[in-house]
């Protein structure tokens, strides 16, 4: 710990010892440090685009099953009704 605290001295000591120079005459250079910066966040698609066409392709055939049923069961109930007449 005392190494510490020592070190710390030092670079306190540094720190207040430096000054800020200026040259009277020429150019002054100084130098920009590279900060963090924050951007927009951007909205991502929840789902890609492969999932989407074949959950659209899922219901698709669903669609096309179900009137397929539906057209059976009418088929069914016609015969059905038929055959009751006779």
């Amino acid at each position: 710990m005392s190494t510490t605290t020592t070190e710390r001295d030092l670079l306190r000591n540094v720190n207040e010892k430096i000054e800020l120079i200026e040259p009277s005459t020429g150019k002054l250079f100084f130098e920009h440090k590279t900060e963090l910066v924050f951007v927009k966040p951007r909205l991502m698609p929840l789902k890609s685009q492969a999932l989407q066409s074949l959950e659209e392709m899922h219901r698709e055939t669903a669609r096309q099953l179900q009137q397929k049923r539906t057209k059976r069961n009418n088929n069914n109930n016609n015969n059905n009704s038929n055959n009751n007449k006779i």
